[in-house]
């Protein structure tokens, strides 16, 4: 695979990488110094016995190890298959792109995407539970957006495999032999397992936030309460969604929301409320438009076939490189 001569043909190399010739050559150059801090960091990590300098060197350099990552996210190639393209091992391929995936999240404009869950969701006022502690990077949130006003939430789902037992664990007692988390990562709407993900975005289609992953029978609801997206959005922006977060009005009073009208049951809805339920849709229809662009990126979109802690720096690397794409096509290359 050289890259010099997958650059001369540019619709191709887009297509196959999902980034033009120049922006992957400006993408190249603002991952140099990030990575030397990270490679830096790593080898002054504690318990490592040899000098800086000592041990393998890189077989690929930096442009081509991107290739590699970039092929990955895009066209989900398996480690083996990667590895014959570029005369490397499987393991070493592995080691590469798991290597510059946390690196490459930070050099792109990726939304944001806390690591974990709230342990205890949002609930509504009057009940006792603890506030959630306010993220530091609100500041930032509204210096990069300083004119938000509305914000489109919607979950998604991608198939994984179904748990296993791990070594020292005992078989849940219901089903012998399965483990105790198959249920909880079972999507009925789906008929599958799945890990879940909520993203956020702009009417005007760009990703602001992505939830920490969740097993597949997590309610939409339940994932954004737990996401810490409703306490860091300040209360002049409005929070849409889709008849998945009915009841969002009782939790967040304080803030603005639009939600769909929801059939009563053995009931019609009036003609005033399909036609509000129309409107609705149409400002809707952006998230799932960035979502369908977000899982052309194949990693996002397959069988999930890595561990599910990694779920979430994958999905941050493609969000981050469909806003990247975003920005180039409304407001043309950065210079």
């Amino acid at each position: 695979m050289r890259l010099e001569k997958l650059k001369s043909r540019t619709r191709s190399f887009e297509r196959l990488v999902g980034l033009t010739p120049a922006a992957f050559d400006q993408l190249v150059i603002e991952l140099e110094l990030l990575w030397e801090q990270a490679h830096r960091r790593f080898l002054l990590r504690a318990g490592r016995v040899r000098r800086i300098g000592a041990g393998n060197t890189f077989k690929l350099d930096l442009g081509q190890r991107l290739l590699v990552t970039l092929l990955y996210l895009r066209q989900y190639f398996t480690m083996h298959v990667l590895g014959l393209l570029f005369d490397l091992d499987a393991a070493n391929v592995c080691r590469n792109i798991h290597g510059l995936l946390p690196v490459l999240e930070q050099a792109l404009p990726a939304p944001l995407r806390p690591r974990t869950l709230q342990a205890q969701p949002d609930e509504a006022p009057g009940k006792a539970s603890k506030k959630p502690r306010k993220i530091r990077s609100l500041d930032e949130f509204l210096e990069v957006f300083p004119g938000l006003t509305d914000v489109i939430v919607d979950g998604t789902e991608q198939p994984r495999g179904q748990p296993k037992v791990k070594k020292g664990q005992k078989p849940g007692k219901k089903a012998v032999g399965r483990p105790r988390g198959k249920k909880r990562f079972y999507s009925v709407k789906q008929g599958t397992h799945t890990l879940k993900t909520q993203v956020a975005v702009t009417p005007g289609g760009l990703s602001v936030h992505l939830s920490a992953t969740a097993s597949g029978r997590t309610h939409d609801m339940k994932v954004l309460r737990r996401s810490r997206l409703m306490t860091r959005l300040p209360r002049h922006v409005r929070v849409w969604g889709d008849r998945g977060y009915t009841g969002i009005e009782k939790v967040y009073p304080d803030q603005e929301t639009i939600v769909p009208a929801k059939r009563p049951r053995k009931g019609a809805l009036s003609q005033e409320q399909r036609e509000l339920n129309r409107l609705i849709s149409k400002v809707r229809i952006t998230a799932a438009n960035v979502i369908n662009r977000i899982k052309k990126f194949r990693a996002c979109k397959e069988f999930f076939r890595n561990q599910p802690s990694r779920h979430g720096v994958i999905w941050g690397c493609v969000a981050g490189l469909v806003n990247l794409r975003w920005q180039r096509r409304r407001h043309g290359p950065i210079l």
